[in-house]
């Protein structure tokens, strides 16, 4: 074996000349693109491993970019929406004050039809419990006011003062059953007298069961209590059934809604029954 490789290793180191001789030369053998064999053969060989990492290097570049996108959209998304939040505050406001507006506007009409000296108020409280029988109200007697003075709003009337400290005041509603207002029917001029009955309704008593009534008649105030003034609505007949012995049970439903009272009018009056002026 040795002795046949001696033979051979005058062939074996030409061959490896031939070798080397052909690879210096085809490195100087430039290709249509300028580029030697050689080099074409090694970039063959390298190009699958570069477009991996080139496309691996535009993926971590691009998620990047999007993460940064991504900040930049939730920043202004954010701030975009303290900006509605404060422009729905704003307008709720601004909502607020045009309701309000509207309601002083509405009393001071009504404090024009008025015959006495009135007194714009606002309801500060409200029952114990939170009913509308009574509230009370931010004037007093240092503003005026009085026992029995009426209280009213531009739908109607709302009750009387039962007392009067020197910064407020407690009305007692047409609600509460203890409280009495002298009405009428309005159609036909049937009397009666209005007695609360808790939260949202009244009753008409002392109605003759021969009396022209019907569902959906406004009731007014008479006048005839010495409390209330002449002509101004109390409610609307909501039923009608049969009261005791000959007379009927007339249900009311209040025109003032308690529930959403806020502003009324205190009728400073002296002497005699007020009557509703003309408009």
């Amino acid at each position: 074996m040795a002795h046949l490789l001696a033979e051979r290793k005058p062939y074996l180191l030409l061959l490896v000349l031939l070798t080397f001789n052909l690879g210096l030369m085809s490195s100087r053998i430039k290709s249509a693109g300028q580029r030697s064999i050689l080099e074409e053969a090694i970039l063959s060989l390298a190009s699958p491993f570069l477009k991996a990492a080139s496309w691996v290097g535009h993926g971590v570049s691009g998620t990047w970019t999007e993460y940064v996108d991504l900040r930049g959209v939730q920043r202004e998304n954010r701030r975009l929406g303290e900006k509605i939040d404060a422009l729905a505050l704003k307008a709720q406001e601004a909502e607020e004050e045009r309701q309000e507006l509207q309601r002083l506007r509405d009393l001071l009409d009504l404090r024009d039809s008025v015959p006495w000296t009135t007194l714009t108020a606002r309801v500060i409280a409200r029952g114990v419990d939170g009913s509308a029988r009574i509230v009370t109200v931010d004037r007093g007697s240092h503003d005026g006011v009085r026992l029995n003075q009426p209280v009213l709003t531009p739908r109607g009337i709302v009750g009387r003062i039962i007392e009067a400290a020197p910064g407020t005041s407690k009305v007692q509603t047409i609600l509460d059953p203890n409280s009495g207002a002298a009405g009428l029917i309005q159609r036909t001029r049937v009397q009666g007298m209005i007695v609360g009955e808790g939260e949202r309704t009244c009753r008409m008593e002392y109605v003759s069961d021969l009396s022209n009534v019907e569902v959906g008649d406004v009731i007014v105030t008479s006048g005839l209590d010495q409390i209330y003034p002449k002509g101004y609505t109390i409610g609307v007949v909501e039923s009608i059934g049969e009261g005791e012995g000959l007379t009927k049970l007339v249900a009311i439903r209040p025109e003032v809604d308690f529930r959403r009272l806020e502003e009324v009018l205190v009728v400073l009056k002296t002497e005699g029954p007020p009557e509703k002026s003309a408009r």
